[in-house]
């Protein structure tokens, strides 16, 4: 709650008046010294070696030349446009009319839209940062030439050795979004993105206004995908998790992907999706069932057995009814040695229709953590086609080929290749807002804000990936990180000797015994039912902080609207902060199951949450009335969480009678289960 109140006035510190870097002009006097760049290159060099060996490859210009302002702060001439970076007369007068202009308020993350010299950013952490309540800063700079003439000119050191200042230098606009997405991920920074304001000088946006814009478009793909990594809804969620509950018997009785690990080092591996340019090239996949590792996403299965066609694994993770018709009606000979390979959150009854061989692969969820049952977990993104690339990458595979991966409509229209279960044109899809981007043929392409994530998702992936990505699509969306090439060329370039790999599979998956599935049910039966008492206890703590709330509900509406009141109650504010969030943080005592096994589920909801809360303070001007409006949100958070935290303790209760039933079954007839 903390994070509410105010920024760390100690994430950045002020310095020493005599040593302050803006306002003491006598550090600019020697501003040429050797020393100044020196010192600069020392810490960069220790926190962004990256960005080090960009500056070293940089050709030498004459775009930019530094020069003493009147005042004697260095400034720097601008060529192209034939003007001066800051005002001649006075560089900082004029950086601080511009970033006081900005109207910024409660900007606790700054996006730094272009550095200059760094009198922005120095002057914006010295006499913004604290009363902005700004705890993170990224720095965007296109130029590098432009960062080497700050290095130069100005002592940034307090700035380069800030880790809670970020910088990016020179990075090109398709390379953005998985920056971004890294930056957003570390140390859950994007919790502050409802706080998240651009600064930036004129300067800045005459020189590149175009790639600024640019980037701050890239940013919020960014961000809205990165939220959307941790669901949209808490219900939605628990669906995934209530499934994984009975599917409980599936993970104990089937080997996971951690068995198959690296088993495929330096072999080829082809994933087939269903878009539309799959038509064009899917023939070319018989006889390579012995040379390339097969990997097909579930709603391409059809096509391939229809065409005589049998991939090794077929990957799925969809939580809902639809997907089981993709894996539906298929005989045994059909997929006797096709594995599926699902992460177990997919519906029961796919299993159920399914005859084929499984595998168990968790997703990075840490209730498969809760589970305590060894499968292997992959960071899988949005898409079947993304899981299957991850299972790929585990398994050591290089090249990895793409086929089918349009993620976008193709020129007349189509969604999907002929012969999906679901057809050519699924009218779902039409219903979605379309938007362009580059396809594979270098020509714009329309897509959809789905087909667009889960591209997202694959850039992610690869700019992970040792290897090469081959997309052999013939069509559909350009992917950055892959090499574009018809896939008759790809596979006389990379699909040459046999290997095996239903063979390497088999052999793989034998070191898995079933006399470990009863151990892991009495192992399991144990969690649950400690599971179950603390969700128990979790519940009793949000029913105590709805009582709090509705006590304190009435003094706190009245602080809202009413000056007296709320001066009169300024002083009690804290302790009836601390009051009602007790049990709050009561809820978190059990580690286990708060975190590992429930998480997941409220997340959703808890996230968007506290971004809400950490805005609060920007519709106020008074923070106690802003306090105020906080405490009184908490009844919606012990409302939600007490609700789901009851839904999930009944499916808990279910869970534990199937078990159990199958241990006893067990047990009686003496046999594995």
């Amino acid at each position: 709650m903390a994070g509410y109140r105010r920024g760390k006035a100690d994430k950045f510190p002020r310095q020493d008046k005599d040593k302050e870097i803006i306002t003491n002009n006598k550090i600019y006097q020697n501003y040429r010294r050797n020393h100044i760049f020196k010192a600069n290159m020392t810490i960069l060099s220790k926190r962004y070696p990256e960005i080090v060996a960009k500056l070293e490859s940089c050709s030498a210009g004459d775009r930019y030349t530094i020069s003493d302002a009147e005042n004697g702060m260095p400034n720097v001439y601008l060529r192209e446009l034939k003007r001066y970076y800051y005002d001649q007369k006075n560089p900082l007068e004029d950086v601080l009319r511009e970033l006081n202009d900005l109207g910024l308020k409660n900007t606790r993350m700054a996006l730094f839209l272009g550095m200059g010299l760094g009198y922005e950013v120095l002057y914006y952490i010295q006499h913004m940062a604290d009363t902005q309540h700004t705890s993170q800063i990224l720095i965007i700079e296109k130029d590098p030439l432009l960062f080497i003439a700050a290095l130069r000119s100005v002592d940034l050191t307090v700035l380069l050795s800030n880790p809670h200042i970020q910088i990016l230098v020179g990075v090109k606009e398709e390379e953005l979004y998985t920056k971004l997405r890294d930056y957003l991920a570390k140390e859950s920074r994007f919790m502050l993105l409802k706080t998240m304001k651009p600064v930036y000088y004129t300067s800045s946006l005459r020189l590149h206004k175009d790639y600024y814009i640019k980037t701050l478009q890239i940013f919020r793909d960014a961000a809205k995908h990165q939220v959307l990594n941790y669901g949209n809804d808490p219900y939605d969620s628990l669906i995934g998790v209530e499934n994984m509950l009975v599917n409980l018997g599936e993970i104990v009785t089937n080997p996971g992907i951690n068995l198959l690990y690296n088993q495929f080092q330096c072999h080829p591996a082809i994933i087939v999706a269903t878009g539309p340019s799959l038509n064009k090239n899917k023939f070319l996949l018989k006889g390579l069932e012995d040379k390339a590792l097969i990997i097909a996403a579930d709603a391409s299965l059809k096509i391939l057995v229809d065409m005589g066609v049998k991939p090794h694994l077929v990957t799925s993770l969809e939580r809902i009814m639809p997907t089981v018709k993709l894996l539906q009606g298929f005989t045994s000979d059909q997929v006797k040695d096709v594995f599926l390979a699902a992460c177990p959150v997919v519906r029961p009854e796919m299993y159920q229709v399914y005859s084929g061989p499984r595998i168990i692969v968790y997703r990075n969820f840490d209730h498969f953590r809760w589970i305590n049952i060894d499968k292997g977990i992959l960071d899988i993104k949005l898409s079947a086609g993304n899981m299957a690339f991850k299972v790929a990458e585990a398994l050591g595979c290089d090249p990895i080929i793409l086929i089918g991966q349009d993620l976008a409509f193709s020129r007349d229209g189509q969604t999907h290749a002929s012969g999906t279960t679901f057809g050519e044109k699924q009218e779902d899809v039409y219903n979605e807002q379309s938007l362009e981007v580059m396809g594979n043929d270098g020509n714009p392409i329309q897509t959809t804000e789905t087909w667009y994530s889960f591209l997202k998702s694959y850039e992610l992936d690869l700019a992970g990936y040792g290897g090469t990505c081959v997309n052999c699509t013939e069509g559909g969306a350009y992917i950055t990180g892959t090499q574009v090439m018809p896939f008759r060329t790809a596979i006389d370039k990379y699909i040459r000797e046999p290997f095996y790999p239903l063979d390497i599979i088999k052999n793989s998956l034998g070191s898995f015994s079933s006399a470990q599935a009863k151990q892991d049910i009495e192992k399991t039966l144990v969690l649950v039912e400690e599971t179950i008492r603390d969700l128990t206890d979790i519940i009793e703590e949000c029913k105590k902080g709805i009582e709090l709330y509705y006590q304190y509900k009435i003094e706190l509406e009245q602080c809202l609207v009413d000056d007296e009141k709320l001066n009169e109650l300024r002083n009690s504010l804290s302790a009836i902060e601390n009051e009602l969030l007790t049990p709050k943080r009561n809820c978190s005592k059990s580690h286990r199951t708060f975190q590992l096994f429930f998480a997941h589920i409220f997340q959703a909801f808890n996230i968007k949450f506290e971004m809400e809360m950490l805005s609060i303070p920007e519709k106020y001007d008074d923070f106690g009335r802003a306090l105020a409006d906080i405490l009184l949100r908490q009844g919606e958070w012990f409302a939600v969480v007490g609700d789901l935290a009851n839904i999930c303790r009944q499916s808990l209760e279910k869970a534990y009678k199937e078990l159990f039933s199958k241990r006893e079954n067990q047990n009686e007839s003496n046999q594995p289960v």
